[in-house]
């Protein structure tokens, strides 16, 4: 018992002399934290003032969607509490589902439109485009610089290395079916990819899409446009099946309709040309022509009928989404955090200094050890 007594205080006591030698240690190398902590310190403020300002508005939607009646009864609720959908097995389903939003969103169709679109920016007298506002008029921060080509310069250097030479003999394609991508809209996409996101809360039922922009205005436009595009692509994507059956329809009317007035031309003609019928084949002939104005007619009712149903399930599958908290002009930034930007580099630059003052001693040796050897 004495012996463990005497080992567990000869523990304490050794402990605590290696955190006198720590302590002492960390006193000697104030001056290297200092100097990391200061060093550090600016960076972060450097950073903090440089950075782009950015502005954030965002709005909340819900997609009203048409429930189907799957026919399983409770085997569909039991289904989708162990994670699958059975409603969008069905084969007559088209319904797009918000999960594919964020895709949506990110295709270059939706992106392009958003690029390509005017919007009012301050100090300007007219609105213009982010591509022409970005390749005309702003201004790039010198932070961007040098942070592109010292922290991103391994970037740079991939994307050099990686681009390969178009091959002569390639195959053609059809510049109608296939888009085409510059330069300047592939850089922009990149920005978009950050500043355009959908969150969709699946247990809730709502979809969030947030807008990132250089001015409060601006970014409220972008919000708003981008949410009146996911509602169109979204509504074009629904109706599509009715819009499709809705055009052919309509030009099934308009031969039957044509043929409609034709047979009744004949037939007024034939009246007009034989006022009095008396012989068995004029009478046939007017039965005849009766005939096919009756068919022409018949047909060209019905078909006007599934015109108009046609018209209606437009209508009917368009689908409606419900505003919960409408786009709204930020009144402050959400970009850069000064404050956090500085502390996180002041905890680094401690980080640092501590790691520096503890591992420099053995780094001195290891140095001393190799050139002896």
């Amino acid at each position: 018992m004495n012996i463990d007594r005497d080992l567990s205080s000869r523990t304490r006591y050794d402990y605590e002399i290696d955190l006198t030698v720590l302590a002492k240690r960390l006193w000697n190398g104030r001056k290297s934290i200092l100097g990391f902590l200061l060093v550090f310190t600016i960076i972060g403020i450097f950073i903090g003032l440089f950075s782009p300002i950015e502005y954030t508005s965002k709005t909340v939607m819900v997609p009203q969607i048409q429930s189907k009646s799957t026919g399983l009864g409770g085997l569909g609720s039991l289904a989708a509490m162990a994670g699958f959908n059975l409603d969008a097995l069905q084969s007559g389903s088209s319904e797009l589902s918000p999960l594919v939003y964020p895709q949506i969103i990110q295709s270059f169709p939706f992106q392009r439109a958003i690029i390509h679109s005017s919007y009012n920016w301050n100090g300007l007298p007219k609105p213009v485009s982010l591509m022409f506002y970005y390749d005309s008029i702003y201004k790039i921060n010198p932070f961007g610089i040098i942070k592109k080509y010292t922290i991103g310069l391994p970037q740079v250097l991939f994307k050099y290395l990686k681009h390969e030479p178009v091959e002569k003999n390639c195959l053609s394609l059809d510049t109608k079916s296939v888009m085409t991508i510059s330069k300047e809209e592939r850089d922009l996409r990149i920005l978009l990819n950050e500043w355009l996101t959908v969150t969709v809360n699946s247990k809730e039922g709502y979809i969030t899409l947030t807008a990132i922009g250089p001015e409060p205005l601006v970014c409220a436009q972008i919000a708003l446009k981008a949410q009146q595009l996911l509602q169109k692509q979204v509504a074009e994507f629904k109706i599509d099946k009715a819009k499709q059956n809705f055009i052919f329809v309509q030009s099934l009317f308009e031969e039957k309709e044509k043929q409609f007035y034709d047979s009744q031309l004949r037939l007024a003609n034939f009246r007009d040309q034989n006022h009095n019928l008396e012989s068995a084949k004029a009478k046939t002939e007017e039965e005849k022509l009766q005939s096919e104005y009756q068919l022409a007619f018949s047909v060209y009712s019905e078909v006007a009928k599934q015109l108009e149903n046609a018209k209606i399930k437009i209508k009917e599958d368009t689908p409606i989404f419900s505003i919960i908290e409408p786009v709204s002009i930020p009144n402050e930034k959400s970009k850069p955090k000064k404050v956090v930007i500085m502390v996180i580099w002041f905890f680094i630059g401690g980080i640092l200094g501590v790691g520096y003052v503890f591992g420099n001693p053995y780094f001195n040796d290891l140095l001393n050890k190799l050139k002896s050897n």
